[in-house]
């Protein structure tokens, strides 16, 4: 595993960073380490797009109909 050091973030960004930890009942580092690692874990937008083009087309559906349907589903 490896190490890093983050440097010059802000008092309140570190404040808000500990108390959202603690409320966890996890150590700061642990905390940000999880940040970190969703976030890694996460595609790029450019690889998220390029995953959509891949995404199989339905012509057949218009997307603003279906908005419509969903729309209509809701209470």
């Amino acid at each position: 595993m490896g190490d890093l050091l983050i440097r010059g973030i802000s008092q309140a960004t570190h404040e808000q960073l500990k108390a959202r930890a603690q409320a966890a009942g996890v150590s700061l580092q642990t905390y940000v380490a999880r940040i970190l690692e969703r976030s890694a874990a996460m595609p790029t937008l450019p690889d998220w797009l390029a995953q959509l083009d891949e995404l199989p087309r339905h012509r057949q559906v218009s997307g603003a109909a279906a908005i419509r349907d969903a729309r209509d589903e809701l209470p």
